[in-house]
């Protein structure tokens, strides 16, 4: 079976003015210069609009730099750096310990990990 990882991501504008101009743009751009990317993990990306954000998330996942799409999805995060767009990625293990964030030197810090303790009878 191995080892499994949930990962979410977030692409957005920076703050400012313009901000709804470039979330515009990011749409155009996934669309055309990302389309074949946008599809390939469609079922995994949500725009809000409210927050002006495209959200990228999906459970249960074999998460390893080698794989080719998980290669593809780091570039393209690489890429929405340098067209100056802000990113977040976040991924949770199966382990307790094993959480990589990582994000762009400008992002809000919206992405965050809680802990839960539930009992269950």
């Amino acid at each position: 079976m191995g080892y499994r990882s949930d990962v979410t991501a977030l692409v957005y504008p920076q703050s400012g003015a313009e901000n709804l101009v470039y979330y515009d743009q990011l749409k155009l751009l996934m669309n055309t210069t990302f389309k074949d990317f946008l599809d390939m993990w469609s079922e995994h990306f949500v725009w809000d609009d409210t927050h002006r954000v495209l959200k990228f998330s999906i459970e249960s996942v074999k998460w390893y730099d080698s794989y080719p799409d998980v290669k593809q999805f780091g570039e393209f995060l690489t890429q929405m750096q340098k067209l100056e767009y802000e990113y977040e990625i976040i991924r949770v293990g199966e382990e307790d310990t094993d959480i990589e964030y990582d994000s762009t030197g400008d992002a809000q810090g919206y992405l965050r990990v809680r802990r839960e303790i539930e009992v269950s009878f």
